[in-house]
């Protein structure tokens, strides 16, 4: 029975044993601005768990594996995913340094810039009409495979189609994206 017990603290310690102790992990070297300390230990915290090896260096193909095979709706959307997709395109592994540089921009936005806006209408308005239609919304929603439903693509459509002509121009939609309180909207909550 001792050697059982003692062979069981040996693996659970060899199971954490990859985790690194935090009174010698100094998140001030990973500080970015608009990203407090207490966002830098979170994220600490998540890679941690997501170095499998201990290494400190994700293995990005196989994180993107097991991200996938807990079948989270939506997860494309995550901003764990959307930052481990953003260090998988510079390479097959990252460090914690590369992973804060992926997921700090996520944590430090807060209203989206013109350009932004810009660059998603282009996506959305592809045939350059000048005007988003509830087929063009769909079709964007199925291509980045965002699983929304039909209705949850009309609602988009009919809040930000401020003049309800069944179209949203790019004011409508710079409107609705970047100030919905200007037009008398409740703001979005934030997301979860």
């Amino acid at each position: 029975m001792a050697f059982l017990s003692a062979n069981r603290k040996g693996s659970a310690d060899r199971a954490f044993s990859h985790v690194e102790d935090t009174a010698a992990f100094k998140p001030e070297r990973y500080r970015r601005q608009g990203v407090n300390e207490r966002d830098i230990l979170e994220m600490k915290a998540s890679f941690d768990l997501l170095d499998y090896s201990g290494k400190g260096q994700l293995d990005l193909d196989d994180v993107i594996d097991e991200l996938q095979s807990f079948k989270i709706e939506r997860l494309e959307q995550e901003p764990l995913m959307i930052a481990v997709r953003a260090c998988r395109r510079r390479g097959t592994t990252a460090d914690f340094g590369a992973f804060v540089d992926a997921m700090a921009p996520l944590l430090t936005i807060t209203e989206p810039s013109e350009e932004a806006l810009r660059r998603a209408w282009r996506l959305m308005d592809d045939s350059r009409r000048g005007v988003i239609t509830l087929e063009d919304l769909t079709r964007v929603a199925n291509k980045f495979e965002m699983q929304l439903t039909q209705e949850e693509v009309i609602d988009m459509v009919e809040f930000a189609d401020r003049d309800s002509n069944g179209e949203v121009s790019f004011d409508e939609f710079q409107a609705a994206v970047a100030n919905p309180d200007r037009m008398g909207w409740a703001a979005l909550p934030p997301p979860l």
